[in-house]
This record gives structure tokens, sequence and C-alpha cells, in this order.
């Protein structure tokens, strides 16, 4: 179903090891599958507890669990552990959870909202910020609300013309502009 890197396997099977319960499992699932928005997790199980439609995937020290619904979602999933420091964490890279990206002649709104949230948000993220779309003028002006750290941040000019601008007009050259309609004024949660 999906693989795991040695180091990541040895770490799964040291967090089983230090539980008490013996019937548990780690069930993998797909939230929002399908969508721009879709999200994998990780969770301790009991096995026995769990509906039919979960298999069975054994590994070296445990057991994961997946429904048969996010069997294609999670083709070619790759899982892997990350080491900052002494903080260690599953990441994994599942390229069918999202679904397939828009088709060329999809409309240009469907394209835009797949892309900020499939490759504009999660560069966004790293600074604590988002951006939403507004709307879409009949000018093919993409109007968008930048929240998180990016409300009120000295650099949303910077990062609305250079960054999503540039991608965007890249990606869709129809597009003639890319406006913010934030309130910049709240600074509050702001990445300085």
């Amino acid at each position: 179903m999906f693989s795991i890197t040695e180091e990541a396997e040895i770490y799964v099977a040291d967090l089983f090891e230090q539980q008490d319960e013996k019937d548990l499992g780690l069930k993998v699932d797909v939230e929002k599958a399908g969508t721009p928005v879709a999200t994998v997790t990780f969770n301790f199980c009991i096995k026995s507890e769990l509906p039919e439609s979960y298999n069975e995937f054994p590994f070296v020290g445990f057991s994961s669990f997946i429904d048969e619904s996010n069997n294609e979602y999670l083709r070619d999933s790759h899982v892997a552990l990350k080491i900052d420091g002494t903080n260690k964490k599953l990441t994994i890279t599942a390229p069918n959870a999202k679904g397939e990206a828009p088709k060329d002649d999809a409309p240009l709104e469907e394209k835009i909202l797949f892309t900020i949230v499939t490759e504009v948000n999660p560069s966004l993220a790293s600074h604590g910020g988002f951006v939403d779309l507004v709307e879409i003028t009949p000018k093919n002006e993409v109007v968008l609300n930048f929240g998180g750290g990016c409300q009120g941040c000295s650099s949303v000019n910077l990062t609305l013309k250079d960054g999503v601008e540039k991608q965007l007009k890249e990606l869709y050259p129809e597009i003639v502009a890319v406006l913010d309609a934030t309130d910049h004024s709240y600074k509050e949660n702001a990445y300085m």
C-alpha cells in the first residue's frame, strides 16, 4: 500500500513497544480524500474495533490498517522519518491523496483553487500564512485575501508580486493581475 523507510519503521515499532495495549494498530486515513485539501493521518487504533472495511498491512513490530476506500488515494505513498534536532516526526508523501489536478479545459477558478491549495498555501504555511481566492473579475484579475502570518506582514507585497502572482501567471497566462483585498492594518499574527 505504501512504502516506509527502515528508520521510520523502527521509530513506529518503538512507539508501539512503549504502549501497554497489545491489540493496537496504526490506522492510516485520508481526510477529505480526492480534494485539494486532503490530508493523511496516523492514529493508534484498537484492531478489534475497526470496521471490516479496514485491511491489515503488516510491518516489523506493528500493523497498519487502511480502509478499502482509501486504497487508491494511498497508492504510491511513501512514509519517512523527519529528524529536526531532537524532534522526530513521521512524514508521508501521498501523490494520489488530493486526486487529479483539473484538466486543461476546466474553469479557471477550479484550476486556481487547486494551485492555491496544493502549491501556494503549502509554501506560505512555513510562515504561518495562507491565501484564499476572493474572486476572479471579468477582466481576469485574481483577487486574493491573505491570512495568518501573511496578514499585516511587511513583506506581503513581495510575496504577492514575486511569489503568488508570478506563479499563477506562469501557469495561467490569461490572468491579467493578482490583487490583494486584505486589510493589512491587523498585524497581530503577522510574520515579521
